[in-house]
């Protein structure tokens, strides 16, 4: 774990959680329009949830049957609950759950494995859709970011190799991929 993970998990998620998530309507609000009809009403398994801010994002616009937020940290974990949301602590850098839709909101970054590659390919083993948005490698994340954000030429690298065929779109700074297995 190198210091800026450290400083996140026992310091800035015990005491604010995912702080920066507040901000994250402007970029949430025009995926709405983007999402394909048959990514609507799913049970959905929302990997990395955080604090649950974007869970609960999630659970409007995709109006979801069911979220169910799975996360390491548990400071993270009591905040998440706090709002309402069910969660499971899990290593995701371990073990995949297996579902219906599997969504990652600017979480799959913090994988450890450093292509990202093997774990995308045992998430669609184990999902029919997912989505992900995941920030482009900036000056910010480059600095901040206690995960391993890519620039866009490397994001797409990896959904192409684990994904095949998706759509991809950019909002802003942020990739937004929307995939179903055939």
């Amino acid at each position: 774990m190198n210091i800026k993970e450290w400083i996140a998990n026992n310091i800035g998620y015990r005491f604010s959680g995912c702080a920066y998530a507040k901000y994250h309507d402007k970029v949430f609000n025009p995926i709405r329009k983007l999402i394909p009809k048959e990514f609507l009403h799913k049970d959905i398994s929302d990997l990395g949830c955080g604090d649950g801010t974007n869970s609960l994002r999630i659970k409007e616009i995709f109006q979801a049957k069911r979220i169910v937020g799975y996360e390491l940290n548990p400071y993270l974990i009591e905040r998440a609950r706090a709002k309402g949301l069910k969660t499971k602590q899990m290593d995701l850098n371990q073990k995949i759950p297996v579902g219906e839709m599997a969504v990652f909101s600017m979480s799959f970054h913090h994988i450890k494995n450093k292509d990202k590659v093997s774990v995308l390919k045992k998430v669609v083993k184990n999902y029919n859709y997912i989505f992900l948005i995941e920030p482009i490698r900036d000056l910010y994340h480059a600095l901040f970011d206690a995960g391993h954000v890519l620039k866009k030429k490397d994001w797409i690298k990896v959904f192409d190799e684990a994904l095949g065929h998706y759509k991809l779109y950019q909002q802003g700074n942020h990739l937004i991929v929307f995939f179903k297995k055939l």
